[in-house]
């Protein structure tokens, strides 16, 4: 392997620890893609390697991505995507809960655009 090769995988790495320490340690045990990317940035790490960070997660199946649409045009291109962990050791109750929490995060955050949303 090249010494590009192992850095890429190190970086990759980065991420993925990061991911599952913000989604692990968060009172939001769910949280939008583009929230984990502007924390990943906060902390100093290449955010734009979330994507693959993400697919190895979620290959690994320790993390959970679920896709959401809002008919709303003001949020055409938004990124709408939550992730939340898969407690693998819990087997198909870990995923239950995360789709769970997924949901709920989801359910919370339509509430309250649609609530505070005006189109004029």
């Amino acid at each position: 392997m090249s010494d590009a090769g192992a850095g890429d995988d190190a970086d990759i790495a980065t991420v993925k620890t990061a991911v599952i320490g913000l989604l692990g340690t968060s009172t939001k045990q769910a949280r939008f893609i583009t929230e984990l990317a502007a924390s990943l940035r906060r902390r100093k790490i290449d955010a734009s390697r979330i994507e693959g960070a993400l697919a190895e997660l979620a290959a690994e199946d320790r993390v959970m991505v679920r896709d959401h649409f809002c008919a709303d045009p003001h949020l055409a291109g938004i990124d709408l995507r939550i992730a939340a962990l898969v407690e693998s050791d819990k087997g198909a109750e870990g995923h239950s809960n995360a789709i769970r929490e997924i949901d709920e995060a989801w359910d919370k955050w339509l509430g309250s655009y649609l609530a505070n949303h005006r189109c004029g």
